[in-house]
């Protein structure tokens, strides 16, 4: 499949999961929005330029079925989320901690990967890897009959049945609460159906969506999510090194609050239906992260969610992941990947953890003299500056997302009145 239709199938990924979520909100009474119709619109837009080149009835085809599919899909979703909101509150019995759930799961999580790692390797034969970044190593040189079926019918079913318990908490307004609801419970599940769809999908069919969408698209949507949490988080933690000032525009940070269950649990469903489940280290690194990550979508309003220690685990685990996957792939960066992704915890993520300013002055000290120790080696001092490219890329992409808030913010400063344009006091 040629690039740009790679990545129009990746829109398509991202846009009709959305158009349902809005057809929902049509199917459960609201009126017909613009963002309904444009959401609709990019959908079926993405899934034509995803088609084959001069086939214009092929193009036009694929766009009314991603359309038809979405609406479709809200109108399903309505009889799923009224049923999960009838069973959204707890009940008066005592209800286990979700703090208490943790542990248990990412031991679940664990035996999940150990059985991966145990399994005998698929006798497959792959497709022709061209070494540039980019060019997915995992693909089945011959398709198997069914694979791209089941491998993207397994992500929509997926994500569709997630999205709709983060939709129906939402709609019922539940409070930060310690125990475990119906709703915590069917998350779960959800999510383990999930997981143990793909395994079977793997064994049987062996290809992920890594066919049809680039890789930088499942990359770049694990990345997004931890940029996210920047601004997420910048309430506790600050921006840089703790300090309230600058802030982040608060738009940002609601945005940031309302949202981010949607997009953190696209991000890991996404990432997670790309790869087959290889048992080799990379992958094995990548999938016990994607798993924690579902447990903590599942813990959705409980205060275990909001559970800082919890939470920076979940951040630090992609440091360990890339390193592996560098050294797996002998790509070279992978003390880029180290450093950089300590020079974030240095930053960012160890404020709002209640430590001291002299911890935190030792941890900083620490980690100046640990890169200073590893750089300074004979013909290694001119990689020195790779060790902001990963602080610089989540900072960089924090400020557009700020100036993009601000930029929304101006512009709804401004009314029109007849022809011209006042901006409001």
């Amino acid at each position: 499949m040629q690039p740009f239709r790679r990545y129009a199938a990746a829109g398509a990924a991202l846009f009709n999961p959305m158009a349902a979520i809005y057809w929902l909100d049509v199917a459960r009474g609201r009126p017909l929005s613009i963002g309904t119709l444009a959401v609709s619109a990019a959908g079926a837009a993405c899934a034509a330029l995803a088609a084959p080149r001069g086939r214009p009835a092929q193009a036009v085809g694929a766009g009314l079925l991603a359309a038809g599919g979405a609406a479709l899909a809200g109108l399903a979703l309505e009889r799923y989320v009224a049923w999960l909101e009838r069973d959204a509150q707890p009940s008066a019995a005592p209800a286990l901690d979700a703090r208490h759930v943790i542990l248990p799961a990412a031991a679940a999580c664990a035996v999940v990967v150990g059985g991966v790692a145990l399994a005998r390797r698929q006798p497959i034969a792959y497709a022709p890897h061209s070494g540039r970044p980019g060019d997915y190593r995992w693909i089945a040189a011959v398709p198997r009959p069914g694979a791209r079926a089941s491998a993207w019918g397994g992500y929509l079913l997926h994500q569709l049945a997630m999205w709709g318990c983060i939709y129906a908490g939402q709609r019922r307004r539940l409070a930060y609460a310690d125990g475990m609801r119906p709703l915590n419970w069917v998350a779960l599940a959800v999510n383990a159906a999930g997981v143990g769809l793909h395994l079977a999908q793997t064994r049987r069919f062996y290809d992920g969506t890594a066919r049809d969408v680039p890789e930088g698209t499942a990359l770049g949507s694990v990345a997004f999510l931890l940029m996210l949490t920047i601004a997420l988080e910048s309430p506790r933690r600050g921006v840089v090194l703790g300090m309230r000032r600058p802030a982040l525009p608060p738009e940002l940070t609601r945005f940031a609050r309302r949202y981010h269950g949607y997009i953190f649990s696209w991000a890991t469903i996404y990432t997670f239906w790309y790869h087959p489940l290889e048992p080799l280290p990379a992958h094995l690194g990548g999938l016990y992260h994607t798993l924690l990550l579902f447990v903590q979508s599942a813990l959705l309003f409980t205060r275990a969610h909001r559970d800082p220690r919890w939470t920076l685990v979940l951040e630090l685990l992609v440091l360990p992941h890339a390193v592996i996957t560098t050294r797996q792939n002998r790509s070279g960066y992978a003390s880029m990947f180290l450093f950089g992704f300590l020079g974030v915890f240095v930053l960012n993520q160890m404020h709002g953890l209640g430590l001291s300013q002299r911890t935190k002055a030792w941890i900083g000290a620490a980690y100046g003299a640990a890169a200073l120790a590893w750089y300074g080696r004979p013909n290694h001092w001119r990689q020195l500056p790779k060790i902001i490219r990963v602080p610089a890329l989540e900072y960089g992409v924090v400020a557009l997302l700020a100036l993009l808030a601000l930029l929304i913010r101006a512009l709804k400063g401004y009314r029109v009145q007849g022809t011209e344009y006042r901006a409001d006091a």
